[in-house]
């Protein structure tokens, strides 16, 4: 019996802080600690997604030529074969830098696009459509290389530069 009276005797008594835990650790704390990390993660999501995201260069930014080319892009649903960045199809080859690529360029993809090759069908399409989708790719090669060989992260988790050779 005076075993248990030791044990509930135990219990009840309450530590300087308030807490009955041996941690020492009270509810204020574990509070303060959860909130400050709570700001914390909400001061980084919004950093990350305001000032870590601007176009590393004008080129990158889709012109009206670039926005036509992209909905063809779309149209032709060329993701189910094609990648861009290593993400889409593993038909086709990937695009991210075919019209900065050493042996290829805008002609070569110019020509692919209004004559196909091998596994790539013709699509149809007119010579200014063929030359906004090159556009779309132009921009598209303006915002990085791929595969990624050096990246130079910021604290935010972003990068800054992924090659040091980068165009």
């Amino acid at each position: 019996m005076s075993g248990m009276f030791a044990i509930e005797f135990m219990s009840d008594k309450s530590l300087p802080n308030g807490s009955k835990e041996p941690s020492g650790v009270g509810v204020r704390q574990r509070r303060t600690v959860y909130f400050v990390l709570i700001g914390l993660f909400v001061l980084q999501s919004g950093l990350t997604y305001t000032v870590s995201t601007e176009a590393s260069s004008p080129a990158a930014e889709l012109n009206d030529a670039a926005q036509r080319g992209e909905a063809l892009y779309r149209e032709f649903n060329c993701t189910a074969c094609h990648q861009f960045y290593g993400l889409g199809g593993h038909m086709g080859p990937d695009l991210t830098n075919v019209t900065i690529a050493e042996g290829k360029g805008p002609d070569f993809a110019r020509a692919v696009i209004l004559h196909g090759s091998g596994r790539m069908p013709t699509l149809g399409v007119s010579k200014e459509q063929a030359d906004d989708m090159v556009a779309f790719l132009e921009a598209v090669a303006a915002t990085g290389t791929y595969p990624i060989r050096s990246l130079d992260l910021t604290p935010w988790g972003t990068y800054e530069q992924m090659h040091s050779d980068a165009k």
